[in-house]
């Protein structure tokens, strides 16, 4: 009786995965590059009418998931050179999210996806050449002891 159990599982388990397999996605290949390759060209141009004096523009990452069939979740980072104070080279990096949903349309071989929603989750900055600073002499300075050294004091005269 086990074994004709397990072959009966068995069976199931390899025709439910063969149709997994062999069942076509609810958003093709297709339109995920479709979308990625549409979504790098908005980025751009975003970055380019806000930032004029950005430099050495590069997409660090872009993927897309099916979230079910009429919605895309697309994540993606960015980065960028910009000039600073002086000869300062600052690199921005830039990291969001975007979700996508279909929308119907007159012609049903083409699909028309917009964004509903797109926001960036972390910014940051790196200055590219590494800043010096120095303390002020004799303010916070620390003896070898680690006790901090006291300013010096000002001299008074006697009658006051």
């Amino acid at each position: 009786m086990r074994k004709i159990l397990s072959l009966i599982v068995f069976a199931v388990a390899l025709i439910g995965t063969w149709f997994l397999i062999h069942s076509s996605p609810s958003v093709g290949f297709e339109t995920h590059s479709g979308i990625q390759e549409k979504l790098i060209t908005l980025i751009t141009e975003a970055v380019s009418s806000k930032k004029a004096q950005a430099r050495d523009f590069k997409i660090v990452k872009l993927w897309t998931e099916t979230l079910d069939d009429n919605k895309v979740r697309a994540v993606f980072a960015y980065r960028f050179n910009e000039p600073g104070e002086g000869t300062e080279v600052l690199e921005q990096t830039v990291e969001g999210e975007a979700i996508l949903h279909r929308e119907p349309s007159s012609d049903e071989k083409i699909d028309r996806w917009v964004v509903q929603s797109a926001r960036t989750t972390n910014d940051s900055v790196n200055f590219v050449e590494g800043m010096i600073v120095t303390p002020v002499p004799g303010e916070g300075e620390e003896t070898p002891e680690g006790a901090p050294v006291a300013p010096p004091a000002t001299e008074k005269s006697p009658g006051h």
